[in-house]
């Protein structure tokens, strides 16, 4: 900024020789008057100023700088809407001025500033195209790699801010590529952590919807275990004393005696039913232990 003000002030000293050769001093006042207001930062004020002196004079030799002031002035004042449309003046009425590399990397300074990050881009593009020899050039390509970073286009913006480290690490934006560069490596590493962070949450909520699913599936079939033993329990239920063998429950007092074999295989069958009963009433008692445990 202060290479810019004394750019400013020694076409300033230039200018004042030659209003006062053509004797127009109170245009020369005027100028001088706003540009005061530049010097001290009042940038609303001099904008109006400079954008009076170009709208009464514009025919005056200083109609020009009056315009690119106002323009400049605006800007600093954060009015870009204003500052747009003096720069664009100034590039229309002007095209052949010495100052019209500096407006056109002003109007993307504009697009930037208002969010306009495509026209942008398009604005820095076109001013590195034409001024590659520019001491604006490594600024004009920060400013288009931060465009391309505000929309999301890391793979366009990183490249550019690896050339700027590069090519010019001593130009007055290399602190901020440094700083951009250290970020989006924050950045980089922060999402790889959340993609990693949702995967590792997402697989845990499968595993314990999965883990619900196959406790519901195995209760379910805990429970029709629980009522189909608890039927095959009510219909192989035996009548009279379980401690008598078979053929004395079912042998009619008056019969006459039963045969061996007969005994034998009834016998080796009561053993078999004491058996299964026993085992039913085990897994009867586990089915009542689990549905005691799971009940609210």
């Amino acid at each position: 900024m202060k290479k810019y003000i004394l750019g400013l002030l020694l076409v300033l000293a230039g200018i004042s020789v030659s209003l006062h050769a053509q004797g127009n001093e109170e245009i020369f006042a005027k100028f001088s008057s706003a540009f005061d207001l530049f010097k001290k930062g009042s940038f609303q004020n001099a904008g109006s100023e400079f954008a009076l002196l170009y709208e009464t004079w514009p025919e005056s030799s200083l109609a020009p700088d009056s315009c690119f002031m106002a323009a400049q002035s605006y800007f600093n004042a954060g009015d870009y809407p204003t500052s747009y449309l003096y720069c664009v003046q100034f590039i229309q009425n002007y095209s052949d001025h010495p100052y019209i590399p500096d407006m056109k990397f002003q109007l993307g300074r504009i697009f930037f500033k208002t969010g306009r990050f495509k026209d942008a881009i398009i604005a820095f593009d076109d001013f590195l195209k034409a001024y590659p020899g520019s001491p604006l050039f490594a600024s004009a390509l920060f400013w288009k790699a931060e465009s391309y970073y505000q929309l999301g286009d890391i793979a366009r913006s990183f490249p550019l801010f690896n050339e700027l480290k590069e090519k010019w690490p001593d130009s007055d934006k290399a602190s901020l590529v440094s700083w951009r560069l250290n970020v989006m490596g924050l950045e980089a590493r922060e999402a790889k952590f959340s993609r990693l962070m949702a995967y590792e949450t997402e697989k845990a909520a499968q595993m314990e919807i999965g883990g619900m699913q196959k406790e519901a599936l195995q209760e379910q079939q805990y429970i029709r275990v629980y009522y189909l033993l608890k039927a095959l329990r009510a219909r192989n239920e035996l009548p009279g004393s379980s401690k008598l063998p078979l053929y004395v429950q079912y042998t009619p007092q008056n019969a006459p005696e039963v045969d061996s074999n007969l005994k034998s295989r009834l016998n080796k069958l009561n053993v078999l039913l004491e058996a299964k009963k026993r085992i039913l009433e085990l897994l009867l008692a586990k089915i009542d232990a689990y549905m005691r445990e799971i009940s609210p």
